[in-house]
Parts: C-alpha cells; sequence; structure tokens
C-alpha cells in the first residue's frame, strides 16, 4: 500500500521537485526538459532520468542534439532614435557574449505595441525579455510576463507601479546638472522639449530641469515646455513650436534625447537660426557625434556599454534563479560639454 501512494506521489512530480531533489536551478530543469543548451551532459542526463521517474512527458527535442542557443527578447522604443539604435546593438553583442541569441523588436514607441511584441515573443519561447520601451500604465505587459514565467529586466525607463528589476541612470540628477550648466552661461529664458508623460526617463528629466532652474530662482513659463516625441520628429515638431510663438525663441533649450536637439539643429539652420549664437541647445543620452562643421552638442552621456552588460548579467540571473540582492542598479552618466550650449571649449 505505501508502495503504490509513493509511486503515485512520484507521477505527481513536477520540474520544482526535480531541482530540489538534484540541488539545481529550475532553469537548468527547463533547459534540459526543453532541448536548450546551458547545462552539462551529466546533469542533463541525470534531470531526464528523475523526470522519466516521476512520470513527466519529455519532448523529443530533449534527448535530440542541442544545437539552439537561449534566447533573450529585446523591446526597443523606437528605432529612429540613435540612442536605441546603440543600446540594442551593445544588448545583442553582450547577450552573444553570454551564449544567447537576440530577438529585437521595437514598438514605435506606441503604446499600444509594446503588448503585441511581448505576447509574440513569449510565442516564441523568449527565455527572458530585456524592456527598453514600458511606460506609465503597462502593467499589463509584467503581468503576462509573470504568468508565462518569462523573466525580464527594464532598461532605460520603468513602470512605476511594478516592482521589477532595472537598470538606468539618475535621469533627475542629471537633467538638474544639465540644466544648472544652463544657467552658469547666464541663461534666463530656458526651454524645454521633452519625452510624453507615460515615459519615466521624461518625467525624471522633467523633475530635474524643474528643480535646478527653481533653485536658481528662474520662473518657467507653461509655453517653454514641450512633450513630444523622442525621436527626430520629435524635435522637428518642438522647433517649430517655439519658430512660432510669440514671445520668440528662448535663449536656451534643453531637449529630452540628442535625436531632438540634433532635428532641432536641423531645422533652425535652415531658417538662418544659428546655435549657440541665436539660440543655445542641449541634448540628452551622449550618442554618437554627428558629424557637424564646428557644433558639438552638450549632453547627457549615459553609459550604453554598461548598461548592456548589466541587464544581460541580472536578466542571466534572473533565468537561472540565481539569488539577486540588487533589483536595480544605477549606472553613472557624464555630462559632456561641446559647443552648442556657448561654451567655447569642450572638456
Amino acid at each position: 500500500m505505501t508502495s503504490q501512494r509513493g509511486a503515485r506521489k512520484r507521477a505527481r512530480g513536477s520540474a520544482s521537485d526535480i531541482a530540489q531533489a538534484l540541488g539545481v536551478s529550475r532553469a537548468a530543469v527547463s533547459y534540459a526538459l526543453n532541448g536548450k543548451p546551458g547545462v552539462s551532459d551529466e546533469t542533463r542526463k541525470e534531470i531526464l532520468n528523475l523526470a522519466r521517474t516521476y512520470g513527466i512527458e519529455i519532448p523529443e527535442r530533449a534527448v535530440t542534439e542541442k544545437t539552439v542557443p537561449p534566447v533573450v527578447g529585446l523591446v526597443l522604443a523606437d528605432l529612429a532614435n540613435p540612442f536605441y539604435q546603440q543600446l540594442g546593438l551593445a544588448v545583442s553583442e553582450e547577450a552573444r557574449a553570454h551564449g544567447f541569441n537576440a530577438m529585437l523588436a521595437h514598438t514605435w514607441d506606441s503604446p499600444t505595441e509594446l503588448l503585441p511584441v511581448v505576447e509574440s515573443m513569449i510565442h516564441h519561447n523568449v527565455d527572458g525579455v530585456i524592456l527598453t520601451a514600458t511606460q506609465d500604465g503597462d502593467a499589463r505587459v509584467a503581468q503576462l510576463l509573470r504568468s508565462a514565467r518569462v523573466p525580464y529586466v527594464q532598461v532605460s525607463r520603468k513602470m512605476p507601479t511594478i516592482r521589477a528589476c532595472f537598470v538606468g541612470i539618475d535621469n533627475k540628477n542629471a537633467a538638474k546638472e544639465l540644466a544648472l550648466h544652463m544657467v552658469e552661461h547666464g541663461y534666463k529664458n530656458i526651454a524645454l522639449a521633452i519625452g510624453t508623460r507615460r515615459s519615466s526617463a521624461s518625467n525624471e528629466r522633467y523633475a530635474g530641469y524643474l528643480e535646478g532652474l527653481i533653485e536658481s530662482g528662474l520662473s518657467i513659463p507653461s509655453e517653454w515646455i514641450v512633450r513630444t516625441d523622442l525621436g527626430p520628429t520629435g524635435g522637428v515638431t518642438a522647433a517649430r513650436y517655439f519658430r512660432s510663438i510669440k514671445r520668440g525663441l528662448p535663449e536656451a533649450i534643453m531637449c529630452g534625447s540628442d535625436a531632438i536637439a540634433y532635428a532641432m539643429i536641423d531645422d533652425f539652420a535652415e531658417q538662418g537660426i544659428r546655435v549657440p549664437e541665436d539660440v543655445a541647445i542641449c541634448g540628452f543620452d551622449g550618442v554618437a557625434q554627428s558629424k557637424r562643421s564646428q557644433l558639438s552638442l552638450t549632453t547627457i552621456v549615459q553609459p550604453i556599454r554598461k548598461m548592456a552588460q548589466e541587464s544581460v548579467d541580472l536578466l542571466e540571473k534572473l533565468i537561472t534563479n540565481e539569488k539577486i540582492c540588487q533589483r536595480d542598479v544605477t549606472c553613472r552618466f557624464e555630462l559632456r560639454v561641446g559647443n552648442s550650449c556657448g561654451c567655447t571649449h569642450s572638456i
């Protein structure tokens, strides 16, 4: 009788039971049962043997040759923005260094595109996801990933109401430092062209801008603050707006991305407006400098390579069920001074 009960208990074994019995991670069990690399041949054999004992059905792919490495899904916000181009390249290279393949997608920074993109990645059995396109209100995405037991890491942006791993910079203090640098030039009319309210990074940069100017005793008329797309089209939209207001151009404009700044500089140049002589401009992101004669952009540099390394490291730990003491990784930013702000030399 006891033997029959024991047999029934073994038949109800699960992947978690296998992991506990063998002292391996649940990810290792998953790799073995799904025919993926990531575990030694000896461990794979032990897992499959115990799975048979527990009565777990073993797919054919689990006993055939293992040629496909784990896949990391990377969701980028907008490939028209050079920041995401460079981040996507860095994450792909880092994933390859970890033995992962990368599946890339982008959402055009549309709030309606993220959920179907993530659903598609889950359907294609990705082992983990790196998200750069999350926005406020994307809790359904987090719920979907958790229900599918797919680990994820947020990069640059985060879902404010969701507790999950994040890699980025201190956007608020970075923007404040940039604002104070503009104030040091003696500018009093400093405008802002920033991303939408759904972006946590844009909201933090907006807060840093406000704090820097308020601490400097400067007033900020609402018409000097523009919410726009973070890509080049957003820069053109913002430039046309600033050229149209009755108050006239501000002395300086802080931009929420380098893509906005460069597009604005090009638009102003077509209209005969000089940077920095007629209006000073600074950006944010630190993407590769555009080849513009005699003009270098003052900007906040995000350490893209470091962010890629940290995000892939975190995701690998989540995939293999390693304990993570630190959920948020804050990387150091740098103020890179060019001459677009009015400085006569770069540092």
